[in-house]
Order: C-alpha cells, then sequence, then structure tokens
C-alpha cells in the first residue's frame, strides 16, 4: 500500500523523491504537515474492503457539515447522469456518494484511474476515465464505453465531473474549469436524462498556499485535501432532469448549457459567473490581498531556498 500511494505522490512531484540530504528533510516536513502516516494508516486499513464499504466509512467521516436541496429531482431507478462541477476534488465524489446512498445504491462514478492502483475493488463503482488527452488511447475510451453501457443496462445512476480536475484558482477565487463534451455523448448514445448538480465547497488555505507556490506542492495534497473535508461545509444543489432529446445538436453548445445550468444552481451574481471566493468569511479589504500574497510567496520561497531547494527548478 505504501508503495502505491508513493507512486501517485512521485508521480506528481519527482524532485521530492530526489536522493539528497536537504529533500529528505523537506519531504518529512511535508509529510508530517499532511497527516502522511494518517493517510496510510487508513487506506491500509481498508486496502481489502469492499468498495461500498469503503465509501460509507469515508462518507461517516467526511460528511459532517452537508446541506443539500433538490433531492427529490433525483429519479429512485432507471439509468440517469449527474453532472456535477469539481470544487475539492475525490471529497466532492465521496460526498455525493452519501447523499445518493439511501435513494441510489447502485451509483457509478466516471473518475481518474489512480484510485483503482490503491483500490482495486473499487471498480464496481468506478468508471475509469483518461482525462488527459496525452494519455488517452483508443483502448480505454472502448473500456469507458463498454462499462457505461453495462451500467446503463443494470438501470443505474452514472456521476461524472465534466472538467476533469478540480477548480482552478485565480487570485482569490475559484473558477470551474471547462467542461469536456463525454456526457453528451453518453446522453445521447444512451439516451439518458441528465441531472444538473452544482457543489459549493472549497479547499484549506494550506492547499491554496502550496498552489501559489509551484503546482507539484499542490498536487501532492490530494489525500490530505480528501481526508480534512470534515470541517468544510458542502451545500449541494440538485436540478431537475435535463431530456437529451432537450440538448443543443453541436455538442460544444450542448455542454455549454450544461455548464451554465449547473453554475446558476442556487447562485446569484458572481457566482453564477462560475466563481466562488476562497476568503468569503474574511472581514477586511480585499484590496490589500494582492501585497499580503505577494509577501506570502516571497516568505515562502525564502524558506525553501534556506533549506537548500532550488526554488528555479520547480517553476
Amino acid at each position: 500500500m505504501k508503495e502505491q500511494i508513493n507512486a501517485l505522490i512521485e508521480e506528481r512531484a519527482k524532485w521530492l523523491f530526489a536522493n539528497r540530504p536537504y529533500i529528505r528533510a523537506i519531504r518529512l516536513f511535508i509529510n508530517t504537515l499532511l497527516s502522511y502516516n494518517a493517510t496510510l494508516d487508513l487506506a491500509i486499513e481498508m486496502q481489502d474492503w469492499p468498495s461500498d464499504k469503503i465509501m460509507d466509512r469515508m462518507g461517516r467521516l467526511l460528511a459532517q457539515r452537508v446541506n443539500c436541496t433538490g433531492l427529490e429531482h433525483i429519479p429512485v431507478s432507471g439509468p440517469a447522469l449527474i453532472v456535477s462541477n469539481h470544487p475539492t476534488g475525490i471529497a466532492d465524489g465521496i460526498i455525493l456518494h452519501r447523499l445518493l446512498a439511501t435513494k441510489r445504491p447502485d451509483t457509478y462514478f466516471f473518475a481518474n484511474s489512480d484510485i483503482l492502483r490503491i483500490m482495486p475493488q473499487m471498480e464496481d463503482i468506478i468508471a475509469a476515465v483518461e482525462w488527459r488527452t496525452d494519455r488517452r488511447t483508443h483502448a480505454k475510451t472502448r473500456s469507458t464505453m463498454a462499462y457505461t453501457k453495462q451500467a446503463v443496462d443494470e438501470g443505474r445512476l452514472g456521476v461524472i465531473f465534466p472538467s476533469g480536475r478540480l477548480a482552478k484558482r485565480r487570485g482569490l477565487r475559484l473558477y470551474e474549469r471547462q467542461w469536456m463534451p463525454s456526457p453528451v455523448t453518453f446522453a445521447r448514445k444512451f439516451d439518458l436524462p441528465i441531472i444538473p448538480v452544482r457543489i459549493e465547497a472549497r479547499n484549506s488555505a494550506l492547499f491554496y498556499l502550496f498552489d501559489w507556490v509551484h503546482p507539484s506542492l499542490r498536487d501532492i495534497t490530494l489525500f490530505h485535501e480528501t481526508l480534512n473535508k470534515y470541517r468544510q461545509h458542502f451545500c449541494v444543489h440538485i436540478g431537475k432532469p435535463i431530456a437529451a432529446k432537450e440538448l443543443p445538436i453541436k455538442p460544444e453548445e450542448a455542454i455549454t448549457m450544461l455548464y451554465h445550468k449547473t453554475l446558476a444552481l442556487k447562485g446569484t451574481g458572481r457566482e453564477q459567473d462560475k466563481t466562488v471566493p476562497l476568503l468569503s468569511k474574511w472581514h477586511f479589504s480585499l484590496a490589500r490581498l494582492p501585497h499580503i500574497t505577494k509577501v506570502l510567496r516571497q516568505r515562502v520561497y525564502a524558506g525553501l531556498q534556506k533549506v537548500g531547494l532550488k526554488v528555479k527548478s520547480l517553476m
């Protein structure tokens, strides 16, 4: 289990595994900061569990502060496809599973196959998708389509995050990334009603601090940012189903329509403009923040340089 988790981390930050004393010191510090041992212990505990038990355990752990509206729009049976924004990462799927588990225990998720490298037994609820175009192959696409067809034939409810990645930070706001047209393809091919879902949530301040410094630091918070969500408030808004035949003919227009319908759920003003504030509970002038963040980044860079890390090599 440790080897699999380390492999995922190394793929995201190869420099962190360099065989140099100061790098080892940095890795030890980051492992402590990101609760690496606690994450590993939990993974070992669940490594032989079936997927439903894993999701129940994670749901009970994380879904502490969740509000939901529109659950009545979820059909009690029959195939359908949820499209959702993706503000935080893995936790978004866990929260949705927790909300849907009683009404639709047959729910499955389109997700990156990395989770199957750690928990292969999750394949009964994970339709592996390769979001990165440079790694996409015809074989992978056929496999995803075959999984989807079987799930539809079994009358299951699917969940897809069309952005493929969690929301991007720009300054002090989160922006939902551009959506890929996969949901439109699935909906039309299998005549699936599409249910828009909007999740309002954010990651920790540490995540966005790491994002300011370098993407590799941000990416290695993958597990930490999942397990700390018991402190985060999630608001989930579920919209009315949209029939496949109601979608515009052109795929790009269809996915744009779904994008805007999803992000408009319960949103007002700038929230309808695909953004979420990172610091909505801070009560000081936002005009000061560019200076504050600049100073913060300078201090982080200075700290890394003091321990001998070549910052330029990470940029």
